[in-house]
Parts: C-alpha cells; structure tokens; sequence
C-alpha cells in the first residue's frame, strides 16, 4: 500500500495482482475507501493488476481545502494512474465512485479499456439530496456508533438485516473500531460533489463496453437509476442482483464476482 501526489493531493492506494497483468482501477463511494473491495480485490487481481484508491477525503488519503466535484475527482484517478505509468485501464465505480468513473470515461475516453458501473446514477435527486443532507446532519453530531446505525439500513436490504445478524454485527463492529473513518469535512465535500453530478444527457457518448449492476432492494440508488444508465449507454449490460441493497458487491459478492469476471474476461486483450 503506497500514495502517490496528484493533482496535488496525496492518494493513497492498495495494489495487488501481477505488475503486468491488464490494469483494472476500483473506486469507491460516498464515505468509503479501498477496504470496501475486500471481497473483490482478491478475485479481481488473480488476472488482473488492481488499483484501489481512497478518494479525496476518504480513508488515507488528503482531506483538501476546497470544492470537490465528481469531475475533479475523475481527474484525480487519472493522475493516480499516470503516477503508476498506467496508460488505459479498466475503471470499476461504485456509488459515487460509479459517478467518477463515468466521468473520467466521458473526459478521458483514451483511458478506459471497459467501464463497470455498480449501484450509481446519472444525477441525483430532491430525495437523495435530503437523505444526503440529513447523515451529514447525524454525522456532525459526532457520535461514530450512532452515524454507523444511521446508514446501515440505507445500504443493506431488509433480508440481510433480518437474517444475517452475524454479518451486521461484524459490519458495525468493523465501522467502530477502522482507524481511517472519513471525517465530517471530507464527507461534506463529497457530498458536495455528488449534488452536482449530472450526466443524463451525456451518456450516449459513452463508447466503451459497460457493466452496469444494481441490488434488487436498493433504495439509497434505485435499480431505476441503474436502468437510466442502461438505456443511456449505447450497448451495456444491466444485471440486477437479487436479495441485495446498495453494497449488493458485500451482500452477494459471490454472485457480483462472477458477474464482474465473466465481463473482464470477454474483453480482456482490449
């Protein structure tokens, strides 16, 4: 686990797999940093050279002064990859990372061999704003265990919660006890950026093979905005996972690994 300066702002990031195997870049949401492809990265990189970063104002990376946008945040990406001697690679987004890696391909279309968006929209709404707004409100009371519950049941379905104690224990404990938790200025400005995502009427110019996946039950980023993006893409896949909420790629990752696989393997000598 290295960092790297770009655009000015120290990244970090964890790579893992062969040094000459296909590049394959992971990008995390809103709050989250690398840790939250655990359970990808080591399936990922049995073929693959994995890139995962933490954003800007996440994990261990630089909390800087000043606006973020989705966009600047793309550019980040592609600095963290000409940092790495990374020409083109294929770019995984989740959430807001599925908002940067839209971005980074509509602006850096030469840099991205395929696309992978899981759980993410075109632009976000009045009711995501209020949501955003009000776990901004929750986290800047300070109390981590309150915040951590707040956000549980906007990120897990309703069967995970019910039937997998085990797993929500562990997943709150993890929260509780993680040395690197965001703080309440780096998820304010991601929220920032976030609110001013909006790539509806861009998509079409999207010319890369994509994946786009959803959770069946996920009411943070509805399967309806997964279907936006699908009807939007000339040429992308939509898979919905069943049983699932927004982190569908933790609550099923056997199945998203799968999914995620089977499309790299097509295009793996592009």
């Amino acid at each position: 686990m290295s960092t790297v300066s770009a655009r000015g702002v120290r990244l970090f990031y964890q790579e893992t797999g062969a040094s000459d195997a296909p590049p394959l870049v992971l990008i995390m949401g809103w709050g989250g940093d690398h840790t939250a492809w655990a359970l990808q990265a080591p399936a990922f990189a049995a073929a693959h050279r994995v890139i995962a970063l933490d954003n800007r104002g996440a994990g261990q990376s630089e909390v800087p002064d000043g606006p973020y946008t989705i966009a600047g945040m793309a550019d980040d990406v592609v600095g963290l990859m000409d940092a790495l001697g990374i020409r083109r690679a294929h770019i995984c987004g989740a959430s807001m990372g599925g908002m940067i890696a839209q971005e980074l391909t509509l602006r850096h279309p030469d840099r991205v061999r395929t696309l992978q968006l899981h759980c993410t929209t075109p632009g976000i709404d009045a009711y995501g704003r209020f949501l955003i707004d009000t776990l901004i409100a929750i986290k800047a009371r300070g109390d981590r265990e309150e915040y951590t519950r707040a956000v549980m049941p906007w990120i897990l379905c309703r069967k995970t919660m019910v039937e997998r104690p085990e797993f929500i224990r562990f997943w709150i404990e993890r929260a509780l006890t993680y040395p690197y938790p965001i703080s309440l200025e780096g998820l304010s400005r991601q929220a920032q950026a976030i609110g001013g995502h909006d790539t509806m009427s861009r998509l079409g110019e999207i010319r890369v093979p994509t994946l786009i996946t959803t959770g069946t039950e996920d009411i943070l980023v509805p399967p309806s905005s997964s279907r936006d993006l699908h009807a939007g893409i000339p040429g992308s896949s939509l898979h919905a996972i069943e049983d699932a909420g927004h982190l569908h790629f933790i609550e099923q990752a056997e199945r998203f690994n799968a999914i995620c696989l089977e499309f790299l393997a097509k295009y793996r000598g592009r």
